[in-house]
């Protein structure tokens, strides 16, 4: 099976020990290629860093990365000179991840999640670079952000908001990106599923986070890139297509959409 993990964070603790040695077993296992993503300013630094490792490993530019500040770590939003800084760096595919979280943090900080995503952006308009949306409980902010959003792509990776958003989101010309949670039963992700067209659709991991079923009620603590496989497969059950057929149009789009 063909697929693309567009959103993993090998570059976070749960990885340490041994991202080397499963970026061969994803390789072999079908992952073409990974996207590493950065949730503030060392992580960022860090997922470059280990993208060079993992490729000169693997002798091909299997890793890639997005750099960026993630909403809930707005405090970071000082040294965004520091992601700046970053963006010569070939291996660098993507800005975000960015956007607005109301699940572990309250309303006061939305202003601070506001100056942090303009100034994402803005770096994206400059460097011709896709936007990673995070929307987490924010459907709101996003709505009225969505006129500031002009002449950027992006993907709302991670979606776990209803067909009438996903609707905005796709009429605008954005992605959508599925993670593990498709396959826990949740109707209203089943919804829009169903209703996405098929070249809108990117698959991901999260990893090591949002491990899929059946994995998951095995015992499965850690997610990793090859897992994405699990969302493909619900993808084409819910849509009622063949499994290689969603794993081959879903790579394709993650190859158009991110440069590949």
């Amino acid at each position: 099976m063909r697929l693309i993990d567009t959103h993993c964070h090998l570059n976070f603790k749960a990885f340490d020990a041994d991202f080397l040695s499963l970026a061969a077993k994803s390789k072999n296992l079908g992952v073409e290629k990974v996207i590493i993503v950065g949730s503030d300013s060392d992580s960022s630094q860090k997922a470059l860093e280990i993208a060079r490792q993992i490729n000169k490993k693997l002798k091909t530019n299997w890793a890639y990365v997005a750099v960026g500040i993630h909403p809930i770590h707005f405090d970071d939003g000082n040294n965004f000179n520091a992601i700046e800084k970053l963006m010569k760096d070939e291996l660098i595919v993507a800005i975000g991840e960015t956007g607005f979280d109301l699940y572990r943090i309250d309303q006061k900080s939305v202003p601070k999640q506001k100056e942090l995503f303009y100034k994402h952006i803005e770096l994206a308009r400059n460097s011709d670079k896709p936007l990673i949306f995070h929307n987490r409980q924010a459907d709101e902010i996003f709505n009225q952000e969505m006129p500031k959003l002009k002449r950027v792509r992006g993907v709302f990776h991670c979606f776990s908001a209803d067909h009438n958003f996903a609707k905005k989101v796709i009429d605008l010309g954005f992605m959508i990106s599925f993670t593990g949670n498709i396959t826990y039963g949740n109707k209203k992700l089943k919804k829009v599923i169903k209703k996405t067209p098929i070249e809108k659709i990117m698959v991901e991991t999260d990893a090591p986070y949002i491990v899929p079923e059946p994995q998951r009620s095995e015992g499965v603590k850690r997610n990793e890139p090859y897992l994405a496989s699990e969302v493909i497969k619900k993808i084409a059950k819910k849509k009622g297509l063949e499994v290689s057929f969603v794993a081959d149009c879903t790579t394709q789009n993650a190859i158009k959409f991110f440069g590949l």
